[in-house]
């Protein structure tokens, strides 16, 4: 078995991670570069990474338009800059992790294969730093990459190395007896929404989950397009028809009961129902955490007859949290509801469309119960009655989705080129065809705009305009290209010794922001800026130039401190600047933040983030109180495959006032305090494990006023390592 790697091959492993060690560099918070490594990988799939790329000019005749190459990164390519990394367990260990990797390769598990070697490149930073480098060593910095190939194959290096073009396509649908009038138009969608995939040429994974109440039905995977809709022909919905069903669970057994979305990052989740939730309030947060970290978005597509005009509170807040939409079809319907998305199959990214800190358009549909509505008087006084959208040459085609109210205002919306537009590309061509084109989708609460051109993009700021009399007018503007620059966000806080990253910031700590850039040069980095803009109210909280870090290419740090005030609605980060060739650009982060005033941190994590027979897996927990009051906490954790865990009393806890012994669960904090939790996980006996399968641990901390949430994924293995 190549899962232990031969006695006599394990310092050369070491010699390759040291040498990936020097190239990336040892100081804080720093993002090792692969273009070097990747370069003398031997593997005929990476010739050319990173080499390729596009951008549109005009002739001196101001008719042909050409294409010409620039030195780009594609397709997330570099997983060491794109894998979200902790500090991990004892630097000397390094080994274990990139063991680890190839099990959970093995068993389809792809996103946890690219974090345990990230943890092993992490690791490595803290190991042998006195030692040289051998440079007498037959081993390189590529030649680890190429054990991994030569172990594991050139397909899964493609899989490690965000190469292969895959994308899971996940269908929830509720087949209670409500929905027996609405299942002939979830036929058709779907059709419409698997077309389109077909069309793009990229391998795909169907999956379709039924539910209803009281249960959800399992997932089934399917390959090929026809037999998915065998499966979808045999649905008949029939039990329920309650108007609430249990559409979280539907959800829940979607995400983690296969090894879909272990595999591919970046995929989709289509949501079919006329129903609210019963469930979704104890499940919504998890649902939500676990969306981000498989970086999967969520649609919900309603139908209107079973409640009329009402969408789920929690759908709202589901597909706002994860970049996707919930749209509602009562009557009017859409002429094809892959207008409403851009698929996970393209890449894509939010553009931010404001240019004032303090407006009253929220990106997106707005939180419930949040959106601002105006009196009579304001209405007549109001003036601002467009949006701005910047576009710059890396967009292909743009999708503006809004919702309004009143529903009688979207028939009014409209989308006006730039006025100072270049007239070759945002006018007429020689041929006489107008390059731009617009074509409009309506639905009975949004309306869709679907924006491409015949050949390079109308550059500029477009502008959205409504009427004076809508009351709210919320709305997001999805772009979509084959290089198009987009980014990833993130934060880092320290706990003791340890570096955590997450993506729940803690109020009132400092935080490190890290945005990585796809195509870092495609940009002109000094004009990098970063913004934390709070959903409600569109405030900006905070603005500052990014720093590169140290050796890089396209990672980007911040320190901040983000304010109380900033509000539980959450925030979204702001990425502006211009690309190479002078053109200002503008992105959006496709999740929102939605920091708390307390922290919960899993610090460190036994046996290398593994399952092991006979032995208990420990997640050491910290619980900080960072508000200005006092209050208790109860900690509890629960795994995703129901194995024997346990939640001790908390050790001790750590003051400002003196340090302290702790002795219980829940703990009463004064404020600035930590206390410290171990929970441990073991499997019973009788039970065996799947060598590479993933078990989510999930701890939960509750308060009178928050609920904070850690989620720490382990790797079965079936012996001792």
């Amino acid at each position: 078995q190549h899962y232990f790697i031969q006695s006599n091959l394990r310092n050369m492993l070491k010699i390759a991670l040291l040498t990936v060690f020097w190239i990336a560099g040892s100081s804080g918070f720093d993002f090792s570069s692969t273009r070097s490594v990747l370069e003398d990988v031997s593997s005929p799939y990476l010739e050319n990474i990173g080499r390729e790329g596009a951008e549109c000019y005009g002739d001196q005749s101001g008719d042909f338009l050409t294409k010409e190459t620039s030195t780009n990164f594609l397709d997330m390519v570099n997983f060491m800059e794109y894998t979200q990394a902790t500090t991990a367990g004892k630097s000397d260990d390094f080994l274990k992790y990139y063991e680890l990797a190839e099990p959970s390769m093995e068993h389809g598990n792809t996103f946890m294969a690219q974090e345990h070697m990230a943890r092993a490149l992490r690791a490595v930073e803290d190991t042998d730093r006195r030692k040289k480098r051998d440079a007498d060593s037959p081993w390189t910095a590529a030649a680890l990459f190429d054990q991994f190939r030569t172990t594991m194959g050139e397909e899964k290096l493609k899989r490690l190395l965000h190469l292969d073009k895959r994308v899971v396509m996940s269908f929830v649908i509720d087949t209670s007896s409500s929905m027996a009038n609405d299942i002939a138009q979830v036929h058709e969608y779907i059709g419409q929404l698997v077309t389109e995939q077909l069309n793009s040429g990229v391998q795909v994974e169907y999956c379709v989950t039924t539910f209803a109440d009281p249960l959800a039905y399992k997932t089934e995977i399917f390959y090929t397009k026809d037999a998915l809709f065998r499966k979808l022909r045999s649905l008949r919905p029939s039990i329920g028809g309650d108007c609430e069903e249990k559409t979280c669970s539907g959800i829940k057994k979607a995400l983690l009961s296969t090894s879909s979305f272990w595999t591919v990052h970046n995929s989709a989740m289509y949501i079919f129902t006329d129903a609210s939730s019963k469930d979704c309030v104890s499940a919504y947060m998890q649902i939500g955490r676990t969306l981000k970290m498989f970086k999967a978005s969520a649609f919900f597509i309603l139908f209107g007859s079973c409640k009329p005009n009402t969408i789920d509170r929690y759908y709202v807040s589901l597909a706002q949290k994860s970049g996707g939409f919930s749209l509602l079809i009562k009557n009017s319907g859409i002429y094809n509801i892959t207008d409403t998305v851009n698929g996970a199959y393209d890449k894509d990214a939010l553009v931010y469309g404001e240019e004032s800190d303090n407006t009253k358009s929220v990106v997106g549909q707005g939180i419930h119960g949040m959106r601002y509505k105006r009196n009579a008087i304001e209405v007549q006084q109001e003036t601002l009655e467009e949006r701005t959208i910047l576009i710059d040459t890396s967009i292909e085609r743009f999708k503006v989705m809004i919702t309004a109210t009143p529903t009688s205002v979207l028939s009014q919306v409209k989308l006006e080129i730039p006025a100072d537009g270049d007239s070759r590309l945002c006018g007429k061509l020689a041929s006489g065809r107008e390059n731009v084109i617009q074509k409009f989708s309506t639905a009975d609460n949004s309306v869709i705009i679907d924006v491409s051109t015949l050949t390079c993009p109308c550059t500029g700021k477009w502008r959205l305009t409504y009427p004076r009399e809508a009351l709210t007018f919320d709305y997001k503007v999805r772009s979509s290209g084959q290089f198009l620059v987009e980014f990833e966000a993130y934060f880092i806080d320290k706990v003791g010794s340890y570096e955590v990253s997450n993506y729940s910031p803690c109020i009132g700590i400092e935080e490190n922001l890290v945005i990585k850039l796809n195509q870092g040069e495609k940009v002109n980095r000094d004009t990098l800026t970063a913004r934390i803009i709070g959903v409600a109210g569109r405030v900006t909280f905070w603005k500052a130039s990014l720093t590169e870090a140290d050796r890089g290419n396209n990672a980007f740090v911040a320190s901040l401190v983000l304010p109380s005030n900033i509000g539980p609605e959450g925030f979204v980060i702001v990425l502006e600047g211009e690309l190479v060739n002078g053109v200002a650009f503008q992105r959006t982060s496709s999740t929102q933040f939605h920091p708390t005033g307390s922290c919960l941190r899993a610090m460190e994590v036994s046996n290398y983030y593994s399952l092991m027979p006979g032995r208990y897996t420990m997640v050491k927990l910290a619980v900080t109180n960072n508000n200005d009051y006092d209050d208790s906490y109860l900690l509890t954790c629960e795994n995703s495959m129901n194995y024997d865990i346990s939640v001790g009393s908390s050790s001790y806890i750590k003051s400002p006032y003196g340090d302290r012994r702790g002795r219980s669960n829940p703990v009463f904090l004064h404020s600035r305090e930590s206390a410290f939790f171990t929970a441990k996980v073991s499997v019973p006996r009788g039970n065996s494990l799947q060598r590479g399968r993933p078990v989510m641990v999930t701890c939960k901390v509750t308060t009178a006023s928050e609920e904070l949430m850690e989620m720490v994924v382990l790797t079965e293995v079936e012996v001792k390592i």
